[in-house]
């Protein structure tokens, strides 16, 4: 997930908690809690671990060992797998369903054919290649760069994005107003390092890539000669595109992607790229307010197509109809497609079952409609008063931790009062739904359906376009599981689908609630007071809002978690990014304080707490939490998000803050020397 691209986002996180009133339910004795719940707890310990030195493989070692990587996933994660997997039998449940009754509403109606056109592999094998081709066909039909250019356009109000990526959204300037955001793009690779690579490993994987390319383009209809001639041309193209790329880091840096022009001026900087035929094919024509988050690029982008020949441009276009396209065709292209991406790319091994994926697709076309019904199930009852009530709490934790920053002066510290009391909280599922009216599906069609809703979901990004910002939608479906903090509207969305056990449960210890899922409501507060998240005021204009010296003092606090986490190596010669990974190391480290700082008060309000698995409350709160990050993950995958990924591996996101905090250090009573006790803490919030 992107940390600025969309909104920020925990990624393979969790939240949900409990209100004050749930709170006094679950004052209980030692006797009360579930021997379940500590028997959950004390499998996944690994006591043969010292926690003052791994304070990770302590918690997660038990189950690490006893979790060994199924083979259709790259990663899991404990807790986060376990809820994926009973949302997605509910979803599956709640599809099969409409899917039997075609004389259902009109909503149901559209979920059931859709899904069913999904697991139709017989009418979709049938198909194999042909749905692309009218794409392909106009394409070739292109004699011309003009008209190529227009052909992407068209395929761009598809989400088929060859050149670039784009997205609605808040001005910087007026967090009010909707406008297009221009991103660099054209990267079929995760990121711009593979293409630059220049190691035997690094050759070797683009040596595959090419041959992917070419059996992909095989597959979609091309001779063996004219694949295997286009897949050169395609790599050769993409690395020139990677060479004028942005590093990773600096895409996230929302100061120098902050670069608004008009659509004179984007003309005026790329003269060879014809942009209102490009808008007008898209079905966007008449537009003017635009960001060029990455100029530099475009400006390299329109040298590159203006060098380039027809024949290659085409290539490259109809490359990537079949890159995107290939998960919805035929199982041939689909187990192609895996072999390079799913197990080349990210280790995994198995294909995940069709229904899951038609589950995900489903959500993705029409994740509202299904959201309606799976909120139905699952978020019943004072769900949302209570997560509403809990995060309001962690927030207030936040505040109460304001007064204790000697680095930060009295003025910006009630500018930062402000700023969180005006947080909009966004629990569970939308109050407005949105209308899937424009997508049309039918029985066997299984392409075609997708196409449909890519075009309705495109043209609803594109019809917001210099309108008001509609402070009711939401960046994610509500069978997610996930949270993200929206800097531009200064807002916190936790969907339903994350707010479930195990993160929250009323028969846990309220130090485990605290821990595991306390914390990471802290985590999504403090995004909006990171590296970036920091620079948006309360009404989500990007404005600098910080006495200089102030600003400065912050800077140096966020220089040390720089320092620290770009020493630690995920593999030998990788390590951690520190500079991409800042922004969500500042959340983990204040989310967990300001979590802790919310028990520590619930706590003395109500009283001790009883013991879980031999841990003493302000334990059991730390194991919650590393307990909620114990992970397995293949080399490939950690690869790929270490490069990539803003988010820090789990076993850092653990010990790196606990590490800094002095409170871990009291309850485990590591010695001043001990490897998670480390002298130099750095205090940011």
């Amino acid at each position: 997930m992107s940390r600025r691209l969309l909104p920020v986002a925990l990624a393979l996180s969790a939240l949900a908690l409990s209100s004050s009133a749930e709170a006094k339910k679950q004052k209980q004795p030692a006797s009360t809690v579930s021997p379940a719940i500590s028997e959950a707890v004390r499998a996944a310990l690994q006591p043969s671990v010292d926690a003052c030195t791994d304070f990770y493989a302590y918690a997660c070692g038990g189950w690490i060992n006893a979790n060994p990587l199924p083979a259709d996933k790259s990663i899991s994660v404990r807790g986060f797998t376990t809820i994926d997997d009973q949302n997605d039998l509910l979803l599956k449940a709640i599809l099969e369903e409409a899917a039997a009754a075609p004389a259902a509403d009109a909503d149901a109606k559209k979920l059931g054919t859709y899904w069913a056109s999904c697991m139709d592999e017989a009418a979709i094998d049938a198909q194999g290649a042909r749905p692309i081709q009218p794409l392909w066909d106009a394409i070739g039909a292109a004699t011309d760069k003009a008209s190529l250019w227009k052909v992407a356009g068209e395929t761009g109000a598809m989400g088929i994005d060859p050149w670039f990526s784009a997205m609605v959204g808040a001005a910087n300037d007026n967090p009010e107003l909707n406008i297009l955001h221009l991103y660099q793009g054209g990267l079929a690779l995760p990121e711009r390092t593979y293409y630059l690579d220049q190691s035997a490993e690094g050759q070797a994987l683009l040596k595959d890539y090419e041959a992917h390319i070419a059996k992909m383009l095989l597959l979609g209809g091309r001779t063996s000669e004219q694949a295997a001639a286009e897949a050169v041309q395609i790599l050769a193209f993409e690395k020139k595109m990677a060479e004028i790329s942005w590093p990773t880091e600096k895409v996230y840096d929302v100061e120098a992607t902050n670069n608004p022009i008009d659509l004179a001026g984007l003309q005026k900087l790329t003269p060879n790229l014809d942009w209102a035929a490009f808008f007008a094919a898209s079905g966007a024509a008449g537009h003017t307010r635009i960001n060029v988050a990455t100029p530099s690029f475009f400006e390299g982008l329109d040298k590159l197509i203006s060098e380039a020949s027809v024949a290659d441009l085409a290539a490259v276009q109809r490359w990537w109809v079949i890159h995107t396209a290939a998960p919805y065709l035929s199982h041939e292209i689909v187990d192609a497609h895996f072999a390079f991406n799913g197990t080349r790319l990210s280790g995994q091994q198995k294909l995940q079952d069709r229904w899951k994926r038609c589950v995900a697709s489903t959500d993705g076309a029409l994740g509202e409609l299904l959201g309606q019904r799976y909120v139905a199930k699952a978020f019943e009852g004072e769900s949302k008063t209570i997560a509403l009530e809990l995060i309001r709490g962690v927030e207030g934790a936040f505040k109460d931790g304001l007064p204790k920053l000697s680095w930060m002066d009295d003025a910006t510290r009630a500018k930062a009062v402000e700023k969180v009391d005006a947080i909009t909280n966004k629990i569970g599922y939308p109050d407005r739904w949105r209308d899937y009216g424009a997508v049309t599906v039918e029985p066997g069609a299984y392409w075609k359906n997708y196409l449909s809703a890519a075009k309705a979901n495109v043209g609803h990004a594109l019809s917001q376009w210099e309108k008001p910002v509609d402070k009711g939608e939401w960046g994610m479906t509500p069978p997610t599981v996930n949270a993200y903090y929206n800097p531009s509207a200064n807002e916190i969305a936790f969907p339903a689908g994350i707010l479930q056990p195990p993160f929250f449960d009323k028969d846990y210890p309220m130090a485990m609630n605290f821990g595991a899922i306390g914390m990471v409501m802290g985590h999504e507060v403090t995004h909006g007071f990171d590296d970036d998240g920091r620079k948006y005021d309360k009404t989500g204009r990007l404005v600098e809002w910080w006495a200089p010296e102030v600003a400065s003092r912050f800077e140096e606090r966020a220089q040390c978690v720089v320092d620290q986490y770009n020493a630690y190596e995920v593999q030998p010669g990788l390590k951690v990014n520190g500079e991409l990974t800042l922004g969500e190391n500042i959340a983990d480290l204040g989310g967990i304080q300001g979590a802790y700082r919310a028990f520590k008060a619930w706590e003395a309000t109500h009283g001790a707490q009883p013991e879980v698995a031999g841990l003493t409350p302000d334990q059991q709160f730390f194991v919650a939490y590393a307990q909620s990050w114990c992970a397995v993950v293949k080399p490939e995958l950690a690869k790929m998000r270490a490069l990539s990924d803003p988010h820090a591996p789990p076993q850092f996101r653990v010990n790196g803050p606990l590490s800094m905090l002095p409170a871990f250090s009291e309850a485990f009573s590591c010695k001043a020397d001990a490897p998670m006790n480390k002298p130099q803490k750095c205090e940011v919030w």
